[in-house]
C-alpha cells in the first residue's frame, strides 16, 4: 500500500539523519559507544510507533466520522465559492479527480489541483461511500516551478525578494486501496483531517469514447476576444474531427458569453468556472501582468486540471482560442494523429512549427467573410511560442508549452510538410524586435471555406452575433 510505503520512507529518512548524527558521534569520539547505537535505534522504534498510532490522523487507516456534507463553514474569513481550503496552511484546492491507472495501477489515485503558498500537506482526506474518511499521505504529483518575471534567475531572484511569493500550481496524488468502496469527496490538509467535510472537493471522474480527441483551451478571460472569431474556431475544431473542448472561464463578454452558451447547449463545450484566489489581489491575466511570478502559476493550473479532466481522450490538442493546428493533407486531425502513430510509435505526443497571422498587417482578402480567409499573409513556419498534441496515457504532465513523457515514451516536433500551428493576433511587440518579419501567403485555409461559411453563419444568426471584423 501507498500509505505504507510513505510511512516507510519517512522513518528511513529519519533513521538516516540521525545515523549520520551517530557516525558524527563515533568519528569524535574514536570509536561507537554502544549507547550511541541503542539510543539511535531507540528514536527509530519510537518514531515508527508514533507513526502507527498517532489517533484519528493515523497514515493509511480509515475512522468513521459524523457526516455533515456542505454545512457552512465557521470561519469568518472571505473564502472563494470555486475554490476550497485547507486546514492548518494556505492551499486552494481547485478539483479532485480520480483515476485507477496513474501513478499507481490498481488503486484510486485521486489528483488534487490547486495553488499552494505552504508546501506540500500532510494529510490525504478521502470520503469514502459518505462514511468514512481514509486518510493517507500525500504524495507530490507536479509542481510549476517556473515564474514569468524574467527568464534570467538572478533578475528573478532579486524580484522575488522585493514581490510577495507566488501561490505555486501544484498537483498532489492521494492513493485509496481498491477494496469496493468508492470516494465521493477529498481534501488536502496540514493537520489532523476535519470531521466536519463541508470544504471537501467532490472526486470526479470523467470518461471518453476511445479515439477521441479533446482540446483543452486553457482560459477565457477579459474582453479581448470577438465572438465571430470564438464561432470560427470552434466551427473549425468540430470541422478538423474534436470531439470535446474544455475551457475555463474568467469572465467574458456578453457576445463572447452567448457563443460559449451556444456550444455548452451541444455538448461541445466542457465550460469551468474559473477565479485568480489569493494574492495580488486585482491581478488578471492581460497582457501588463504577464511577467509577474503569479501569472504563470494562474494559467498552469488550467493546464494541469485539463490533463486531469481529459486523461481518456485518446488525444489532447493544448492551444489557445486564436490558434489552429491545420494538417498539410486535407485529413480529420484523429486521422492524421492516428497515422503517424504507426510512425512514431513509442510517442507521447507531437509538436509545431508556428505561422503567424498578424491582424497589423491588414486583411490580405478583405473581401472574404471568414477571418481564416481573410488573413493569409503570415510569418514563415518556425519554432515559436510551440504548442503540441499528447496521449494522456503516455505522458506524466503537461504545461502551456511543453509535454512531460512517462518512461519510455518520447515527443516528436513534425515537419512544417506535415502540420502547422496558425496563431491568429496582433503583433507580439513585447517579443520581436519588429513587427516587419519575412512573409509569405499561405491559403491552406481555403480548403474550409466552403463547408465553414454556412455553419458560422447559421452559428451567428443564433446567437446574435455581429460582423466588425475589429481586429
Amino acid at each position: 500500500m501507498k500509505a505504507v510505503r510513505g510511512l516507510f520512507r519517512q522513518v528511513a529518512i529519519t533513521c538516516l539523519c540521525l545515523g549520520d548524527f551517530a557516525r558524527l558521534l563515533c568519528l569524535q569520539a574514536g570509536k561507537c559507544k554502544a549507547k550511541i547505537v541503542g539510543l539511535f535505534a531507540l528514536v527509530c522504534v519510537i518514531f515508527a510507533w508514533k507513526k502507527l498510532f498517532e489517533g484519528p490522523a493515523q497514515m493509511g487507516v480509515y475512522f468513521p466520522h459524523a457526516v455533515v456534507m456542505r454545512s457552512s463553514p465557521a470561519s469568518s474569513a472571505p473564502r472563494s465559492s470555486i475554490f476550497s481550503m485547507t486546514a492548518g496552511g494556505t492551499m486552494y484546492l481547485y478539483s479532485a479527480i480520480a483515476n485507477d491507472r496513474y501513478p499507481l495501477d490498481g488503486e484510486t489515485n485521486v489528483i488534487i489541483t490547486g495553488l499552494s503558498r505552504d508546501g506540500l500537506p500532510s494529510h490525504c482526506c478521502v470520503v469514502l461511500d459518505n462514511t468514512t474518511i481514509y486518510t493517507s499521505l500525500p504524495e507530490e504529483f507536479e509542481t510549476n516551478r517556473r515564474a514569468r518575471f524574467s527568464e534570467l534567475p538572478v533578475v528573478r531572484d532579486i524580484a522575488w525578494y522585493f514581490l510577495e511569493e507566488p501561490s505555486r500550481a501544484v498537483q498532489v496524488t492521494c492513493a485509496v486501496p481498491n477494496t469496493g468502496h468508492r470516494a465521493t469527496h477529498a481534501t488536502l490538509s496540514f493537520s489532523a483531517c476535519s470531521q466536519d467535510t463541508s470544504g471537501y472537493l467532490p472526486v470526479q471522474r470523467p470518461s471518453a469514447p476511445e479515439g477521441s480527441m479533446a482540446v483543452c483551451a486553457k482560459i477565457a478571460h477579459g474582453n479581448g476576444l470577438d465572438p465571430e472569431k470564438v464561432i470560427e474556431w470552434f466551427e473549425l475544431q468540430m470541422l478538423l474531427g474534436v470531439s470535446k473542448v474544455l475551457m475555463y472561464d474568467l469572465g467574458v463578454t456578453d457576445p463572447v458569453k452567448r457563443v460559449l452558451n451556444y456550444y455548452q447547449r451541444l455538448g461541445f463545450l466542457d465550460l469551468q468556472p474559473y477565479e485568480l484566489v489569493g494574492p495580488p489581489r486585482n491581478r488578471s491575466l492581460s497582457e501588463k501582468f504577464k511577467r509577474m511570478p503569479q501569472f504563470s502559476h494562474d494559467e498552469t493550473l488550467s493546464v494541469y486540471d485539463c490533463r486531469q479532466r481529459l486523461m481518456d481522450y485518446t488525444f489532447v490538442l493544448g492551444h489557445d482560442l486564436d490558434e489552429l493546428v491545420i494538417p498539410r493533407q486535407d485529413v480529420t486531425l484523429p486521422e492524421f494523429f492516428k497515422a503517424h502513430l504507426e510512425t512514431y510509435q513509442d510517442a507521447a505526443g507531437f509538436e509545431f512549427d508556428t505561422e503567424f497571422f498578424i491582424y497589423n498587417w491588414g486583411a490580405s482578402s478583405p473581401k472574404e467573410d471568414l477571418m481564416v480567409t481573410r488573413f493569409q499573409r503570415c510569418t514563415l513556419p518556425h519554432r515559436e511560442c510551440t504548442k503540441y498534441v499528447y496521449l494522456p496515457r503516455r505522458v506524466h504532465s503537461v504545461e502551456t508549452h511543453n509535454i512531460f513523457p512517462r518512461k519510455l515514451y518520447k515527443v516528436y516536433r513534425l515537419p512544417k510538410t506535415e502540420a502547422i500551428l496558425h496563431h491568429y493576433r496582433r503583433c507580439p511587440d513585447d517579443v520581436w524586435p519588429t513587427c516587419e518579419p519575412d512573409t509569405i501567403i499561405d491559403d491552406v485555409m481555403m480548403r474550409y471555406k466552403h463547408k465553414l461559411l454556412p455553419r458560422v453563419q447559421a452559428v451567428r444568426r443564433k446567437t446574435d452575433t455581429k460582423t466588425q471584423w475589429d481586429t
